[in-house]
Protein backbone atom coordinates (compact mmCIF):
# COMPACT_ATOMS: atom_id res chain seq x y z
CA UNK A 1 0.00 0.00 0.00
CA UNK A 2 1.37 3.40 -0.93
CA UNK A 3 2.35 5.53 2.06
CA UNK A 4 0.52 8.76 2.90
CA UNK A 5 -2.43 8.10 0.62
CA UNK A 6 -6.08 8.21 1.67
CA UNK A 7 -6.23 4.39 1.55
CA UNK A 8 -3.17 4.14 3.79
CA UNK A 9 -4.66 6.69 6.23
CA UNK A 10 -7.91 4.71 6.48
CA UNK A 11 -6.08 1.40 6.93
CA UNK A 12 -3.89 2.97 9.63
CA UNK A 13 -6.92 4.23 11.54
CA UNK A 14 -8.59 0.80 11.35
CA UNK A 15 -5.42 -0.92 12.60
CA UNK A 16 -5.12 1.54 15.50
CA UNK A 17 -8.67 0.70 16.53
CA UNK A 18 -7.81 -3.01 16.46
CA UNK A 19 -4.73 -2.57 18.67
CA UNK A 20 -5.30 -3.32 22.34
CA UNK A 21 -1.76 -2.15 23.13
CA UNK A 22 -2.42 1.24 21.51
CA UNK A 23 -5.81 1.57 23.25
CA UNK A 24 -4.19 1.06 26.66
CA UNK A 25 -1.12 3.24 26.01
CA UNK A 26 -3.18 6.13 24.62
CA UNK A 27 -6.08 6.04 27.07
CA UNK A 28 -5.47 9.66 28.13
CA UNK A 29 -4.47 11.07 24.71
CA UNK A 30 -6.82 13.69 23.29
CA UNK A 31 -6.16 15.53 20.06
CA UNK A 32 -4.89 15.30 16.56
CA UNK A 33 -1.57 14.22 15.13
CA UNK A 34 -0.24 14.78 11.63
CA UNK A 35 2.54 12.75 10.07
CA UNK A 36 3.76 15.07 7.33
CA UNK A 37 6.01 14.61 4.31
CA UNK A 38 7.98 17.63 3.17
CA UNK A 39 7.30 18.84 -0.38
CA UNK A 40 9.14 16.63 -2.89
CA UNK A 41 8.07 16.84 -6.53
CA UNK A 42 10.30 13.85 -7.45
CA UNK A 43 8.43 11.66 -4.95
CA UNK A 44 5.05 12.86 -6.22
CA UNK A 45 4.41 15.32 -3.39
CA UNK A 46 4.91 18.79 -4.92
CA UNK A 47 3.08 20.50 -2.02
CA UNK A 48 3.86 17.91 0.63
CA UNK A 49 1.30 15.56 2.12
CA UNK A 50 0.22 14.52 5.59
CA UNK A 51 -1.91 11.93 7.28
CA UNK A 52 -3.95 13.61 10.01
CA UNK A 53 -5.24 11.36 12.79
CA UNK A 54 -8.08 12.30 15.14
CA UNK A 55 -7.05 10.45 18.31
CA UNK A 56 -9.25 10.21 21.38
CA UNK A 57 -8.59 8.09 24.47
CA UNK A 58 -7.07 5.14 22.64
CA UNK A 59 -9.28 5.29 19.58
CA UNK A 60 -8.77 6.69 16.12
CA UNK A 61 -11.95 8.62 15.37
CA UNK A 62 -10.85 9.44 11.84
CA UNK A 63 -7.94 9.85 9.48
CA UNK A 64 -7.38 11.69 6.25
CA UNK A 65 -4.61 12.40 3.80
CA UNK A 66 -4.21 16.09 3.04
CA UNK A 67 -2.03 17.88 0.54
CA UNK A 68 0.06 20.82 1.72
CA UNK A 69 0.13 22.14 5.28
CA UNK A 70 -1.50 19.89 7.88
CA UNK A 71 -3.66 21.32 10.64
CA UNK A 72 -3.28 19.28 13.86
CA UNK A 73 -2.37 19.65 17.54
CA UNK A 74 0.97 17.94 16.82
CA UNK A 75 2.70 17.89 13.44
CA UNK A 76 5.74 15.70 12.87
CA UNK A 77 7.46 16.29 9.54
CA UNK A 78 10.22 14.57 7.57
CA UNK A 79 11.19 13.79 4.04
CA UNK A 80 9.73 10.64 2.48
CA UNK A 81 12.99 8.67 2.77
CA UNK A 82 13.11 9.26 6.54
CA UNK A 83 9.47 8.18 6.98
CA UNK A 84 10.21 5.04 4.96
CA UNK A 85 13.14 4.21 7.24
CA UNK A 86 10.98 4.74 10.34
CA UNK A 87 8.09 2.68 8.96
CA UNK A 88 10.39 -0.11 7.80
CA UNK A 89 11.91 -0.31 11.30
CA UNK A 90 15.38 0.83 10.24
CA UNK A 91 15.17 4.10 12.19
CA UNK A 92 13.69 4.69 15.63
CA UNK A 93 11.46 7.79 15.86
CA UNK A 94 12.99 9.14 19.08
CA UNK A 95 16.48 8.86 17.63
CA UNK A 96 15.26 10.53 14.42
CA UNK A 97 13.75 13.40 16.44
CA UNK A 98 16.94 13.89 18.43
CA UNK A 99 19.02 13.91 15.22
CA UNK A 100 16.68 16.35 13.49
CA UNK A 101 15.56 13.86 10.84
CA UNK A 102 12.01 14.04 12.17
CA UNK A 103 10.93 17.55 13.08
CA UNK A 104 8.19 18.50 15.52
CA UNK A 105 6.67 21.37 13.52
CA UNK A 106 3.79 21.96 15.92
CA UNK A 107 3.48 21.02 19.57
CA UNK A 108 6.27 20.47 22.07
CA UNK A 109 8.33 17.52 23.21
CA UNK A 110 7.26 18.31 26.79
CA UNK A 111 3.59 17.98 25.80
CA UNK A 112 4.30 14.68 23.99
CA UNK A 113 6.49 13.17 26.72
CA UNK A 114 3.61 11.72 28.79
CA UNK A 115 2.49 9.84 25.67
CA UNK A 116 5.82 8.19 24.82
CA UNK A 117 4.33 4.69 25.08
CA UNK A 118 1.36 5.72 22.91
CA UNK A 119 3.79 7.14 20.34
CA UNK A 120 5.68 3.84 20.28
CA UNK A 121 2.43 1.98 19.67
CA UNK A 122 1.48 4.44 16.91
CA UNK A 123 4.73 3.57 15.13
CA UNK A 124 4.32 -0.19 15.69
CA UNK A 125 0.85 -0.09 14.14
CA UNK A 126 2.03 2.10 11.25
CA UNK A 127 4.72 -0.49 10.50
CA UNK A 128 1.99 -3.12 10.16
CA UNK A 129 0.23 -0.98 7.55
CA UNK A 130 3.32 0.09 5.58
Amino acid sequence: MELFTEAWAQAYCRKLNESEAYRKAASTWEGSLALAVRPDPKAGFPKGVAVVLDLWHGACRGAKAVEGEAEADFVIEADLATWQEVLEGRLEPLSALMRGLLELKKGTIAALAPYAQAAQELVKVAREVA
